[in-house]
């Protein structure tokens, strides 16, 4: 038995001048006789020009305080839509184990005959680790996406192929109880292999959260390998590529 683990990534962010005015000399009536010099003209104590804007009182201790205190955490019990999960696959004699975000997955894979050639089926039980019910986006096509490969007898390059979502539904999964589902390559209307053709099947989940609002894909969930000769071929299923074996 292997033990393989992998961390699957995936933050946040906060900006005059003075004048003077004078005293009117007082008006002589017409005719008057020149008496007592006039009075020297008062003047007014300059008065300062008020400023563009108000003086702004300096912020309180408790201000600088709050403004310096770092945003508040996410409760313990809340997951990170974005934080990063990891996965862990064991290979088994029956297939492969992966678990991911407090569910496991036992994985198994088959040939399956289609017509005069073959194709694949993968079988998945899942179980909760944690206690907490789980949600499986479930497009019309069920929880599992396809993509890879398919490298004919007698051509030098593979025939690539990808599923295309359609639907939009939900599988739960309820702490020990297990969920089953199951899918088969190739889809109707898609070729089947043949003797001497080769099969690359990546798998992956389509989304997989505490409940609809968290679902996240899980986009190395297995690889599915199947080379056809005589006799019934054999599926293996194993790790995804690219991670360590």
């Amino acid at each position: 038995m292997r033990i393989v683990r992998s961390v699957l990534l995936v933050g946040s962010l906060l900006a005059g001048a003075c004048g003077g005015s004078q005293a009117a000399s007082p008006v002589q009536p017409k005719g008057a006789e020149a008496a007592a010099p006039e009075p020297a003209p008062s003047v007014e104590p300059a008065k300062p020009e008020p400023s563009a804007e108000p003086a702004k009182p300096a912020p309180s201790a408790a201000a600088v305080a709050a403004a310096d205190a770092p945003p508040p955490s996410r409760p313990k019990d809340e997951p990170d839509p974005n934080g990063t999960r990891e996965v862990t696959y064991v290979v088994v004699p029956e297939g492969l184990k992966v678990s991911v975000a407090g569910v496991r997955f036992a994985v198994s894979a088959s040939a399956a005959q289609i017509a005069s050639g073959w194709g694949v089926k993968l079988n998945v039980v899942a179980t909760g680790l944690d206690g907490k019910p789980h949600s499986l986006s479930s497009p019309k096509a069920g929880p599992l996406a396809f993509a890879g490969s398919v490298l004919r007898k007698g051509q030098s390059e593979a025939e690539p192929f990808g599923d295309e979502r359609a639907g939009d539904g939900e599988q739960s999964i309820f702490g020990d109880d297990a969920t089953k589902f199951n899918r088969t390559w190739p889809a109707k209307g898609v070729r089947v292999l043949g003797t001497g053709d080769s099969l690359d099947l990546q798998v992956a989940l389509w989304g997989l959260g505490t409940d609809r609002d968290m679902r996240r894909p899980v986009k190395k969930f297995c690889h599915v390998r199947m080379l056809v000769g005589q006799g019934k071929p054999r599926a293996i299923v194993e790790p995804p590529q690219g991670i360590s074996k």
